[in-house]
């Protein structure tokens, strides 16, 4: 118990960048793995099921959570927004599965780059904030790095990149309503309405195309499980700890993590056109978080 608190101790005396930076590197290990997982389960189990285990398994990880502060602690002032977020994450997840089912792990990975593009563009329709110069030339930076991906016309369609989009545009909602929620809630408090709404929410699909696992996808839900709740924890640290602009370019370490992963488990290899295309749409996604940080600061 000791060493516990003594390494808590030792993590508070770091500066927030670095702090921020060793989250987002963490949550990038944790949700490249829990897609490869979910990618591996696709094969033989249906994806509504495989979300079901990943939220109900995922809880297990808050138990410690909950056995401290106890009901109590999901006392809140912001529910149907923590609601929406838990909606949200559950829809972007049936998103990822059906679109790494269909697309190499880093192509996923690659595309879903555009959620802080796809975040401004949020921040436009549904704050009614004013699309400036910065937006525009990002997002259209960020078109042009999907185009390269999905290379439309010259590469065989595949439905899983609409899939792959719809993750990305979840994320996006993720991005405003994260950095928002951590401005009253702690990040165990969104993470645990994160998995209570999925649970609930994912219980009636999961129903109506259930598969009992086996043992070993038992485990193997378990593992996703608490990769994934370890993620959502890790990145509610992360943008707690620093702002998007120190986050982001960290997050990069997904697509490496995603193309390592894709060759050792399923024989996939990154082309040149995932890696140009997944650059772009981080150039470009850093370059509007970074205006957005500049326009706040100048206010």
């Amino acid at each position: 118990m000791s060493s516990t608190i003594n390494l808590a101790e030792r993590l508070r005396t770091l500066s927030p960048a670095t702090r921020a930076a060793g989250w987002t590197l963490l949550a990038s290990v944790c949700v490249v793995s829990f897609t490869a997982i979910g990618k591996h389960l696709t094969a033989e189990l249906p994806i509504t099921v495989i979300t079901f285990f990943r939220s109900l398994l995922g809880i297990f990880l808050l138990a410690p959570w909950f056995y401290r502060v106890g009901f109590a602690g999901l006392a809140t002032r912001q529910l149907p927004l923590l609601i929406a977020r838990g909606l949200n994450t559950l829809l972007g997840l049936y998103c990822v599965f059906a679109a790494v089912a269909l697309l190499p792990l880093a192509d996923v990975v690659a595309i879903m780059y555009s959620k802080p593009i796809f975040a401004s563009i949020a921040a436009v329709l549904i704050l009614r904030e004013i699309m400036y110069g910065a937006r525009w030339r990002g997002i259209l930076l960020g078109f042009v790095g999907m185009l390269l991906i999905i290379r439309p016309g010259f590469a065989e369609w595949n439905v899983g990149v609409l899939y792959a989009l719809g993750a990305m545009a979840a994320g996006a909602f993720t991005i405003i309503s994260v950095k928002f929620l951590t401005r009253t809630e702690p990040p165990d408090r969104i993470v645990a309405y994160t998995v209570l709404v999925m649970i609930v929410a994912s219980l009636v699909p999961a129903l109506f195309h259930w598969v009992s696992p086996t043992l070993e996808q038992l485990l193997w839900l378990a593992a996703l499980g608490g990769l994934a709740t370890g993620f959502q924890r890790c990145m509610a640290r992360a943008l707690a700890a620093a702002d998007a602009t120190v986050v982001l370019p960290f997050e990069f370490m997904r697509l490496l993590t995603a193309v390592v992963l894709g060759y050792l488990f399923f024989g996939e290899i990154a082309d040149i056109w995932t890696w140009s295309g997944g650059m772009v749409i981080f150039a470009a996604s850093f370059y509007v978080v970074r205006a957005e940080s500049a326009r706040t600061t100048n206010k």
